[in-house]
Parts: structure tokens; sequence; C-alpha cells
């Protein structure tokens, strides 16, 4: 499944959250930017919402790390913190 990291109505970027941490309500993956992503993007009123249903998950907050420059090549990460115990099963079971 696709998430899609929004700020307002921008999509700026993509992510599997291929991992997660169910008893401390994390889920984290890769992210694919748009171009509506910048390294320097203020990492305040993000969403996320379900690619396929356009399906918004509540959250608490939303990280997203950029090590491209360190590393000379695109690596960027998300962690998600998951507003309720109720959502991370409802959403992301396959973590359980």
């Amino acid at each position: 499944m696709k998430y899609e990291i929004r700020k307002k109505d921008k999509v700026i970027g993509v992510t599997k959250l291929e991992n997660g941490d169910p008893p401390m309500g994390f889920v984290f993956g890769a992210v694919e930017p748009t171009e509506f992503y910048s390294p320097s993007i203020e990492q305040a009123d993000f969403s996320l919402y379900i690619s396929e249903t356009n399906t918004e998950i509540s959250i608490e907050s939303i990280l997203i790390e950029d090590h491209s420059g360190e590393l000379g090549e695109q690596s960027i990460e998300v962690t998600v913190l998951v507003e309720s115990a109720e959502e991370y099963a409802k959403f992301f079971r396959h973590h359980l």
C-alpha cells in the first residue's frame, strides 16, 4: 500500500511505510519525493493519506529526515507517530 505525505493540498512525498513499531505507535519507511518536496521544507502541518482511497489517517506527528547530502544519493526517510492504538490497528494491521 502507498501513502501520501501532504502539506496543505500538496503531495510532497509517497511512501510504503514498510516498517513499524506497534508498541510505540510508529510507522516508518523510505520516501519518494515529489516536485513539491524540498530538503528545507517546514516540518509542520503534515498529513498522511492512503493513496488509493484518499483516506486521511489520524497522526500525532510526521518527521522527514533527508540524508541525501551526506550520502551523495537520494536517501529520505519518514517516521510517523500514529494518533492512537485503534488507528494503528485499523490502518497498519500488517505491522502488528
